[in-house]
């Protein structure tokens, strides 16, 4: 029989036999997928646990954290049910640092759901966004950015399973963990599983010394089903230094010695959420070009609160708070528009854009998107250190204070070693920030406003 006159029959089909017909392939599908899967070490469920909270997999690059969740979840839907009088016999959770990032990653991914069973079908509704099976089992997807999303969470409904997707990158990973935590309670063994390329956030550090979350760990090297020349690639790039340890090995590094920030540092001064505030500013460190490979353009925005308030030193200070990082690869229109929205979203009063590299261009750039706002352009005539020194001690003082998490700022914080390391850009943008906002200049000595 010719191809023509098998879509021919299959197409004379009425609906419900196409339905079975469908259903038939994508099951067979699903089992050929399934079988043929070869798992790393790391990748394999730890048998305790049935008996703990939480399967913690960390790993670097292309060590396949996100594919050994994905497995685990559908080998989950597919055994015996938490719960037989819901749908499926399961309900559980997907979280990851935006729902965007759970719907391409966790789901459409090449490493995700849809990959181990083609099956799946994504929904989404009033109710939210849900993955579902065709048993009835269904997943939600949630998103750890902003407090909406903790909203979301907070009324998410009980659950038996917990996905928590690139956890050490979650904005709001705390809460995360506390909303999810308080809905998991269906069936005997409701638990989280969790995949991330790990950093020294305190709530790493924290699940990590719990007695009841279990450790796999993945090395890139290791990673044999990732195309030798890559491997190579990046091993070559980052030996010997902690970027390798970090985003290759999966190891969580302690304080970094000569950085300007530290870890504990910036936990002393996290807030939940910032005080009335009397100024706000956006800043810009632009990248000077647009290709893929270009620097990234730091984006920061921060504000001074109304109220003056003690520092350590006891002295009274319009305290800064951070409050969020928008830096990315952009070309100048783009990352002007997000300047622009950003400083229309916070009721900024200005925008910072340092022009060393750009001159004109940078505050003739963002007077195309908007000629309303007001640009401030600073020129960086002293060394980055000069520049930073002044605004680290602002935070040692506890006089600024991070909103929440901002993991890739407070990464390239707390790894920045003056003059061994590259341009530090989402650093760069703070430091413009704070120092619009607090500090001026009286002869040579840097006081606070």
């Amino acid at each position: 029989m010719t191809r023509a006159a098998l879509l021919d029959r299959v197409a004379a089909l009425p609906p419900a036999a196409l339905a079975l017909l469908r259903d038939e392939l994508a099951a067979r599908l699903w089992a050929r997928r399934w079988d043929s899967w070869t798992p790393y070490p790391w990748q394999v469920p730890p048998a305790e646990i049935e008996t703990h909270g939480m399967w913690l997999m960390m790993g670097g690059r292309g060590t396949g954290k996100t594919d050994g969740c994905a497995r685990y979840m559908v080998e989950h839907v597919n055994g015996p049910p938490c719960d037989r009088r819901i749908p499926g016999g399961h309900r559980m959770a997907i979280v990851a640092p935006t729902q965007g990032d759970a719907v391409e990653a966790c789901v459409n991914g090449p490493s995700g759901l849809r990959a181990h069973d083609p099956r799946v079908v994504l929904r989404t509704t009033t109710g939210g966004t849900h993955v579902r099976w065709p048993s009835g089992a269904e997943a939600k997807v949630f998103g750890a950015h902003g407090p909406d999303d903790v909203e979301r969470l907070r009324a998410g409904g009980n659950r038996c399973l917990v996905w928590m997707e690139e956890a050490a990158a979650m904005r709001r990973l705390a809460e995360a963990l506390t909303h999810s935590a308080m809905g998991l309670r269906i069936g005997p063994n409701p638990h989280y599983i969790a995949s991330t390329t790990p950093k020294p956030r305190s709530e790493i550090r924290d699940l990590i010394a719990r007695p009841d979350v279990i450790q796999t760990r993945g090395r890139t090297r290791d990673a044999h089903h990732l195309p030798q020349v890559m491997r190579d690639k990046l091993i070559a790039r980052y030996a010997g230094t902690r970027m390798e340890a970090q985003e290759l090995d999966g190891l969580v590094l302690d304080t970094v010695e000569g950085a300007l920030w530290s870890w504990d540092l910036l936990d002393l001064t996290r807030v939940a959420a910032a005080p009335p505030l009397a100024r706000v500013c956006v800043a810009i460190d632009p990248a000077t070009s647009n290709t893929p490979e270009s620097d990234l353009t730091g984006i920061v925005v921060a504000g001074t609160a109304r109220v003056r308030t003690p520092d350590t030193t006891g002295h009274l200070r319009a305290h800064g708070y951070v409050l969020d990082d928008l830096s990315g690869r952009y070309s100048p229109t783009d990352w002007a528009r997000r300047a622009v929205d950003a400083y229309h979203l916070h009721r900024a009063d200005c925008i910072v854009a340092e022009v060393n590299q750009g001159g004109d261009m940078v505050a003739s750039t963002i007077r195309q998107v908007d000629r309303t706002v007001p640009v401030r352009v600073v020129h960086a005539t002293r060394g980055k250190l000069t520049r930073a020194e002044p605004v680290s001690a602002l935070f040692e003082q506890q006089a600024v204070h991070l909103v929440s998490s901002l993991p890739d700022l407070e990464d390239q914080l707390t790894t920045w070693v003056p003059g061994e390391t590259d341009s530090p850009d989402r650093l760069d943008a703070l430091v413009w920030a704070i120092t619009h906002l607090m500090i001026r200049a009286v002869g040579n000595v840097a006081a606070v406003a």
